[in-house]
């Protein structure tokens, strides 16, 4: 498994994003690519952080906000 798949399963697992989101665990992306595809914008939402952050050269925080907030604004 990837690097950035590692950071993003750290994310999805975290106990908040699971109680407030109702992520279940079985149906979590096991990568970006997949969590790039998913029908949940929090999970969408940080694989776009994580493939930002990851790539070379890294994003730089404003492409980051400015990506995450095209992204929620198009999907809600």
């Amino acid at each position: 498994m990837a690097r950035k798949d590692d950071i993003l399963k750290s994310f999805l697992t975290h106990e908040l994003l699971e109680s407030k989101y109702e992520l279940k665990k079985e149906e979590l992306p096991n990568t970006v690519r997949e969590a790039l595809n998913s029908d949940k914008p929090i999970v969408k939402a940080i694989a776009l952080i994580v493939e930002g952050l990851e790539k070379s050269p890294t994003a730089s925080d404003n492409e980051l906000r400015n990506s995450v907030l095209q992204f929620l604004n198009t999907a809600i």
